[in-house]
């Protein structure tokens, strides 16, 4: 086949990741999973102004709370040293406050610093052994690291004090995962999606899952993601992929058009409503329109300049087809398929 195929496990797999990233943020904040509450939550969630936090600092400034808010603050503007600088200002007020440690460990993974965001977590665990999210960052952080036999036991811990809690159970199908356990992956995320049927990232990964086992219930949890957040583009994706990678093309069809009114700049939509069009539709003009918008959006998408070429060449505008196939050797030297696409057009 002279076609350029989409690596669609390779994007599978680029979803996957996207989609633990994403329960990494939502985690951070508590909110698909363990709702973690203390003292400081609110102050975390919502850091104030900065002109105003400073004025109240000038105001009172022995008070550790005003600083973890200061530190906040800084932290949800990628300035770490100074939210360093201040939460440690809060600890030589309080060194007992838990929080506090929490927030250092914040501020230490923000750095990119694991080993001092493992003893802070652990400072916070010596002051409260069952402080939940502690535990709960403790077993990201220990799955961030590949630390699988930490992970599994931090999450045994925290279930052991607390058996209703969603998020655990995703990090430990996410760890299966990775240790391909699909199979104990699966009933972890059903658990989570038990005990919390909004939990978008968990019906998100089980619907990903599913589809990579060619399982028609794929579709349940994948739609089930989209009802959850229907402006967020990863499940339709990958329902897309499961349409497309098991014949339903219309169905493929109407949901890559769906992400498109979300995004309509959402070029592994347009690329793989152009391959659809080329592979299974022979329709050769649609096909052209669709990758001539990839291109637009990414000059240098190579694969879309080949197809786009051979989709001209299935219409007989050889002049056409073979200047796509000049530009794709541009972009990518000695590229067989493209190599191969001017010998055609030689011959004839």
């Amino acid at each position: 086949m002279f076609i350029l195929e989409l690596n669609q496990r390779l994007m599978n797999k680029y979803y996957q990741i996207l989609a633990f990233l994403v329960m990494i943020i939502f985690a951070s904040c508590g909110s698909q999973g363990n709702k973690v509450k203390d003292e400081n939550k609110d102050a975390r969630l919502n850091p104030k102004p900065l002109d105003e936090i400073n004025l109240k600092i000038a105001e009172d400034n022995d008070n550790d709370l005003l600083y973890i808010q200061r530190a906040d603050y800084y932290l949800s503007v990628d300035k770490t040293d100074s939210a360093l600088r201040d939460i440690l200002i809060a600890l030589d007020i309080d060194n007992e406050n838990t929080s506090h440690y929490i927030t250092l460990s914040d501020a230490y993974l923000a750095m990119g610093n694991p080993d001092k965001c493992l003893d802070a977590l652990n400072r916070a665990l010596n002051l409260d052994s069952e402080n939940k999210e502690a535990l709960i960052k403790k077993a990201q952080l220990y799955l961030i690291m590949r630390n699988y036999e930490n992970t599994y036991s931090t999450i045994s811990e925290l279930i052991a004090i607390d058996n209703v809690n969603p998020l655990a159970y995703f990090i430990r199908s996410m760890a299966l995962l990775e240790q391909a356990d699909t199979a104990t992956a699966i009933k972890n995320l059903q658990v989570a999606i038990d005990q919390n049927s909004e939990y978008f990232e968990a019906q998100l990964q089980l619907g990903i899952v599913l589809a990579a086992q060619k399982k028609p219930i794929a579709i349940n949890y994948l739609q089930n993601a989209i009802n959850i957040l229907p402006q967020t583009i990863e499940p339709y994706y990958q329902l897309g992929l499961f349409f497309q990678e098991n014949g339903k093309t219309e169905s493929a069809i109407q949901t890559y058009s769906s992400i498109l009114d979300i995004n309509p700049d959402f070029v592994p939509a347009l690329y793989n409503l152009g391959y659809i069009n080329l592979v299974f539709e022979h329709d050769f003009v649609k096909a052209i329109d669709y990758f001539s918008q990839v291109i637009q959006i990414a000059p240098n998408y190579a694969e879309a300049l080949y197809n786009r070429g051979y989709s001209y060449e299935q219409l007989g505008q050889k002049s056409l087809a073979a200047k796509d196939y000049q530009e794709t050797l541009k972009i990518k030297n000695n590229y067989p398929l493209a190599i191969d696409g001017l010998n055609r057009l030689d011959l004839n």
